[in-house]
Parts: C-alpha cells; structure tokens; sequence
C-alpha cells in the first residue's frame, strides 16, 4: 500500500472509531442521565456476587462448547487446548478492544500460522483461505442455531413482542438470511477472485458433511442457550423474575441490535434495547440498565482470560498481531 494511501486508510479507521465512540457515549450518557448514575452503582452493588461469577464460568464454558464446535469444521487434526486459547484472544480483541482489530481476524490469523506450522498440513497451500472460511462456517453455524431457538420460540412467546417495533423482526432476519445464504452458497457470489474460489472448495467439501454439521449446530444450540441463562442468571442475582421464555425472545434480538456497527461493543444500543424490551414485562429502566451491564462485564470478565492466553501464547501461534 502506498504511503499516501495508507495514511488515507488509516484516516479513515480513526475517524470511524471516534464516530462509534461519540455515538456509544452519546447513548450511554441519555440512558444514565435519566436514570441516574448513583442508582446504577447502587443495584450493581446489591447484586449476587455468586449470579456474576456463574455468568463467567457459564460464558467460558460457552466459549469451550465453541471451541469444539470449530474444531469440528477445521480440516486438519487440531488441539482443543489450542483451539480454545485462539477463541479466547479472539473474544478479547472483540469485547475488550474494539476498532483495533476483529477478534475474528485474529483468529483466522493465527490458525492460519498454526497450519502453516504443521509440518503434515492436508490443506497446504490453502492455509489462509481454509482458517478464514472455518472462521465464517462457525459464526454462521452459530448464527443459525439462535435463529432456530428464536423462532422456536417466537409462536410460544409473541405476546412479549406485542407492543413493541420489533415484534416481525426475528422472521425478517431469518428470510434476509434464507436469502443471502442463497447467494452465498448456491449462486457462489464472487468465486471468480482466486481467494474465494479456495473458500468456495472449502464449502463445498463441508457441504457433503452433514453429520458434522449437524453435531456442530448442536454446540451452537447448547452455546446460545448458555449466553441467554447466563442474563437470566444475572437477573435473579438483582432479584428479577424475569421468564426465561421472554429472554429466549429478547436476547437474540438485543444481540442483533447490539451488532449494529455504529457503536463500541454495542454500548449504548444494548442498553437502550434492554430498557425497550424488558420494559414491555414491567422492568424499571434503571434495572434493565443495570442488568445490560452486569452482562456486558460479566463477558468483559471472562475475554480477560484472552489476554492472558495472547501474552502466553502470541510467540507460539504466531508473531505478535499489530
């Protein structure tokens, strides 16, 4: 990249990261300024040490459930162990450094390292392309198996929906998805670019693997279910008697919200969804603020063992990323 250019494009990231930053602190600070600070404070503090940590250790054992998972869709012999600490540096850099790099580019990057690594590769010569389309198959394995319990449950819970903008929004998702899964897999949406045309190879050759993939879809399913007990975990430790069935309909939704690319780690926008939602059952903003961000530390707590694992083992999986 030219030396123009490269200070054009890095430019361009701060620029971004600033805007996301405003908007985060914009959103954050209209929720807190009508709650007030003082009363956030006082419910995190009154809340279940025990509910917190359980939120952790569900969210670790969640991201191991998730190890296995792409262990499953990689086509080379890989240890869980290290699989594990490359899912867990990936979810530091998702959660706890936003707009530096993408947790999931760091991941496809050092298991591309690690299979170039292996001196008996099977997909030698495909290593970057084979770590990036694992990447992919596993949050779109994942992604699938939350639309399936959303709209699993969504008939049995409508009525929390009932009120709210949102209450078609689940079904609209699941056929953009329907679609652009044709497009992506059918239609083979730019196989012509040689890096895609190696990802496409990959895809093909998991496509026939359907006992794979349905094992992996399993993961996901216990996955999901995971990260939707840990909130209502966190809710019962700020005594809340919150349904399980309106988390299985709002928590897929809030996650979606939260994904928006508009703010840091979805601050602001995962508050504010949880105020919106959990409003419609009768929960006061301030506790459905402070729930939101019980849940968010509880998972900022668990990716600090990813940093943990990128110090120990950056000089093993790989030169360190910049």
């Amino acid at each position: 990249m030219a030396p123009e250019n490269k200070r054009i494009y890095t430019a361009r990231k701060i620029a971004v990261l600033v805007l996301k930053l405003s908007v985060s602190a914009a959103l954050f600070y209209l929720l807190i300024s009508k709650i007030g600070t003082k009363t956030i404070i006082h419910n995190i503090k009154l809340s279940s040490p025990l509910s917190f940590i359980s939120a952790v250790g569900v969210y670790m054992l969640a991201a191991f459930f998730s190890s296995l998972r792409w262990k499953l869709l990689i086509p080379q012999s890989m240890k869980t162990k290290r699989l594990f600490s490359m899912y867990m540096i990936g979810s530091f850099f998702n959660t706890c450094m936003p707009g530096t790099i993408g947790g999931d580019a760091v991941k496809a990057y050092y298991l591309s390292s690690e299979l170039k690594k292996s001196q008996k590769s099977a997909v030698s010569g495909r290593e970057a392309s084979i770590a990036v389309a694992s990447v992919f198959m596993d949050r779109y394995v994942g992604f699938s198996a939350m639309l399936v319990i959303s709209m699993i449950a969504f008939p049995f819970g409508f009525r929390y929906l009932e009120g709210t903008p949102v209450k078609w929004f689940m079904p609209i998702v699941l056929a953009v998805f329907i679609s652009g899964s044709i497009v992506v897999f059918k239609f083979r949406f730019g196989e012509r670019l040689r890096f895609l045309f190696k990802v496409y190879e990959y895809f093909k050759i998991y496509s026939k693997k359907r006992d794979i993939l349905f094992k992996a879809f399993l993961y996901s399913v216990f996955v999901q279910i995971s990260g939707i007990f840990a909130v209502y975990m966190l809710s019962r430790g700020i005594a809340l008697d919150i349904p399980f069935l309106s988390l299985l309909i709002f928590v897929p939704i809030i996650i979606l919200i939260s994904f928006i690319p508009v703010s840091i780690s979805g601050i602001g926008l995962r508050e504010g969804a949880f105020v919106i939602f959990l409003g419609t059952i009768g929960v006061s903003p301030d506790l459905s603020v402070t729930l939101s961000i019980l849940w968010f530390l509880s998972v900022v707590v668990a990716s600090l063992w990813g940093l943990f694992e990128y110090l120990r083992f950056k000089a093993v999986l790989g030169r360190e990323v910049k």
